[in-house]
């Protein structure tokens, strides 16, 4: 058996060595001089070894302490180097379940396979909503009511903020992204329930605002309005092209040229690719190919745009030719001229003022990109009627350019 005098006359050799002090606690001197406790035991018919600490901050009578708590355990028929590693990972766990460590964790795993617009919402939904409420927190001390007074505080915040809204849609999403990391936290072992999946109906959805076509007032301000406007030509052009094309403003930022037929005149807008997915982004709303035949307006504001853009993109930021335009682009110029619609008014207007005119009704819905009831009609329909269409678009471009 060891005793503290032995154990300081125990010297460094060239190789590794142990000496035992009984029931299979033992002292291992390394190289370098350092004394390390070790307890050698079998289970289950294999032979371990689980570290005890190291002598002197571990000293001969607490060394045999730990070894008799280990002999407890086997004595339970449990293995002392998993219960030591289960212990280890517990408190590893514990230490980490603070509620904005987590939120970020989980951001991490989703955030390079999904939109710039999904991470912009979800990095704005943590600094100015969630963290503030809640970040510092054990995430399995989170409760119903937490997720609520947030809630209700983001609605206050939203509210405050002139043409924001009042804020319902925006906790609405808060909720989502919280129930989210909880279920993440959840099939991680950090937490063992979601206090986010009961509250579902604690926030009612405000209305949602239908497109609607431009009032005749609307219609005969605007081409005056926009060419006075203070918008760069990027702008005006990309506006120009949404309402001419009868495209959404996502479709018309994302236009590249590879997809533009000058010799056919026509532009075809492929189904998104796997990468793309991954990413959270598509081509048009409903993935599938989309043709627009290119008008004699049309094609004028793509040869000014193969002056002013990059060799990818039709329409680019105007501050960063290389980045895409940003959506709200169009929206910002429309309110900057005084108008109280949206971008997407305008596919309203031309729905409405088309069939007034009495053209086929399913010649406007494929030239809006609109879903086909028939899922297997509508996969191979994106080229039907093309020529008759395209007389169509022409007599839409002449009759906004008559506003």
């Amino acid at each position: 058996m060891l005793n503290d005098t032995k154990i300081k006359q125990l010297k460094a050799k060239d190789k590794v060595y142990r000496v035992a002090d009984h029931s299979g606690l033992c002292l291992e001197i390394r190289t370098n001089g350092s004394k390390l406790w070790r307890f050698r035991y079998r289970f289950l018919g294999k032979a371990s070894m689980l570290s005890l600490g190291e002598y002197p901050i571990v000293s001969l009578a607490a060394a045999r302490q730990k070894a008799t708590e280990q002999k407890a355990l086997l004595d339970q028929n449990i293995d002392p180097s998993k219960f030591k590693a289960d212990i280890k990972e517990k408190a590893k766990l514990e230490a980490e379940s603070i509620f904005e460590q987590i939120a970020l964790e989980w951001y991490e795993t989703k955030k390079n396979r999904r939109s710039e617009s999904f991470r912009h919402t979800v990095e704005k939904s943590f600094t100015r909503d969630l963290f503030p409420a809640f970040g510092k927190k054990d995430i399995k001390e989170i409760t119903p009511y937490d997720i609520l007074k947030m809630q209700k505080d983001t609605i206050k915040r939203v509210s405050k903020q002139m043409n924001r809204g009042t804020g319902e849609t925006t906790a609405i999403r808060n909720r989502q992204i919280v129930n989210a990391i909880f279920n993440y936290a959840i099939a991680n072992l950090r937490c063992e329930s979601n206090p986010a999946v009961s509250l579902g109906q604690t926030v009612e959805r405000p209305p949602k605002q239908t497109a609607r076509p431009l009032t005749k007032d609307e219609m005969a301000r605007f081409n005056d309005a926009l060419k006075n406007s203070r918008s760069t030509e990027m702008v005006k052009n990309s506006i120009y092209f949404l309402m001419y094309s009868m495209m959404r403003s996502i479709e018309v930022c994302r236009l590249r040229w590879e997809w533009v037929d000058f010799e056919n005149r026509l532009i075809t807008i492929p189904v998104a690719t796997k990468e793309q997915l991954d990413r959270g982004e598509r081509n048009i709303k409903m993935n599938r190919v989309h043709l627009v035949p290119i008008t004699s307006q049309l094609l004028a504001i793509l040869e000014k745009q193969k002056l002013q853009s990059n060799d990818e993109l039709v329409f680019c930021s105007v501050f960063n030719k290389t980045r895409i335009m940003n959506k709200t682009t169009i929206n910002r110029a429309l309110g900057g001229m005084g108008f109280d619609f949206t971008a997407h008014d305008f596919r309203a207007t031309a729905s409405t003022l088309l069939h007034e005119a009495k053209y086929n009704s399913e010649w406007i819905e494929m030239q809006l990109a609109h879903v086909d009831k028939n899922a297997i009609r509508g996969t191979y329909n994106h080229a039907q009627n093309l020529d008759e269409r395209r007389e169509m678009l022409q007599n839409w471009c002449d009759m906004v350019d008559a506003w």
